[in-house]
């Protein structure tokens, strides 16, 4: 099958669950290709596997020769087809200007899109997220005329649905990574529930054949955070946690990842005392951040609600801390629950509540023994459940099934 997967950019740090389901594809005997809406990140830190897609990613400039050339030419072929895609379009978004102006800039290179994927016989389009990638999908798809279909993440759904049920209802379905999206779509008025389909993120099956951890010696418990340096990621109350740790209690951080915040992080440390023992590493690749899992005891994920409805979807670095057998800190928050559930596969604390933090962080140096089973059943689950080999499968039968 010729497949093309759109994702807002590439390559990103932050979005190796869409890059490895290319792969996988890849690997199952179909032809996929991705297609970026921003302009190539050429700044970006590129993980070792990504760089083996990058021969097999493009984009098309926002405005140039080929992309006016297409809109003529798409204009003049079918005028009645376009002329109802960008008033639904625009129509969706009236109510969001800065939005619908985003989406009247993407769509000459969504009609472009549209026009390749017809010259080059892609049979289904699939788009990693259900924003503007599913629009460039809706698009693109009804030029072509064949099947698409799209993700539904975290931010991509809870910060706006202008346009959401009318692309749902077009899609040949619609996947969505976690059980509370599922209810959190259908609960959306005139959202078809019998589009959707529960298939969830996942990390690579080796994963599981990393070492367990040993258990903590005289330097104490080995936290780890990764993700993004962002408000909603929370990592200030994760601070807050490691100052209220209890003063006999031997541990060291190790913070990974790049943002917004993370100035103000380093000064929140240092105003803590916390220099000695947090180490802030910056963004790393795929590779160094595995061997991050291996040295460490618990990952932390502090997540809170951020601004406008941003909220996190279930977060790949928890999956790929317990796929390591480590145990996992996390907060109560979207659709975590169904990965990390109290005194069985990990510890949930309140959004934002470091003190609960603190406690859990508390309660596995303590008594890391009991800590550490509760991680390899956290390592079960994700074998049950997590595997990017057998869910990136199950989309592609889907995507198989919808040219039927």
């Amino acid at each position: 099958m010729k497949l093309l997967v759109v994702v807002s950019e590439f390559p990103k740090l932050t979005e190796t669950f869409a890059y490895r389901n290319v792969v996988e594809y890849g690997r199952l005997g179909h032809d996929a290709r991705i297609f970026h809406v921003k302009p190539f990140r050429d700044r970006e830190i590129v993980h070792g596997f990504v760089r083996d897609l990058l021969p097999r990613a493009f984009t098309f400039p926002y405005l140039g020769a080929r992309t006016l050339g297409a809109l003529a030419a798409e204009t003049f072929r079918r005028p009645g087809t376009m002329a109802r895609l960008i008033g639904r379009l625009l129509a969706a978004h009236r109510r969001e200007p800065r939005r619908g102006m985003a989406v009247a800039a993407l769509f000459p290179k969504a009609v472009a899109l549209g026009r390749w994927c017809r010259r080059n016989g892609v049979e289904h389009i699939h788009a990693e997220f259900a924003g503007h990638p599913a629009n460039a999908a809706l698009i693109a798809a009804t030029l072509a005329d064949v099947p698409f279909s799209f993700s539904a993440h975290a931010n991509d759904i809870f910060v706006s649905q202008a346009l959401l049920p009318e692309k749902a209802r077009a899609a040949a379905f619609v996947r969505a990574i976690s059980a509370y999206n599922v209810r959190w779509l259908t609960a959306l008025p005139g959202f078809p529930a019998d589009k959707l389909r529960l298939i969830r993120c996942g990390v690579a099956r080796e994963t599981l054949d990393a070492p367990l951890p040993d258990l903590p010696g005289p330097e104490g418990l080995r936290i780890l955070y990764v993700g993004s340096l962002l408000r909603k990621k929370g990592v200030a109350h994760l601070l807050d946690a490691l100052a209220a740790l209890p003063a006999d209690m031997a541990w060291t951080a190790r913070i990974l990842g790049g943002g917004d915040l993370s100035e103000t992080l380093k000064a929140q440390a240092d105003r803590l005392g916390l220099t000695d023992r947090v180490r802030f590493d910056g963004p790393q690749p795929a590779e160094t951040v595995a061997l991050a899992y291996r040295d460490a005891h618990v990952l932390v994920v502090p997540s809170i609600p951020g601004d406008g409805g941003r909220v996190e979807g279930i977060p790949v670095v928890l999956m790929e801390a317990m796929a390591h057998g480590r145990a996992v800190v996390a907060s109560d928050l979207s659709g975590i629950p169904e990965l990390v559930e109290p005194g069985r596969t990990g510890w949930l604390t309140p959004p934002g509540d470091a003190r609960a933090i603190a406690a859990a962080l508390t309660a596995i140096a303590r008594d890391p023994g009991a800590a550490f089973a509760i991680a390899r059943a956290g390592r079960d689950r994700i074998a049950a459940e997590y595997l990017v080999e057998d869910n990136a499968a199950a989309l592609a039968r889907l995507m198989e099934g919808a040219r039927a």
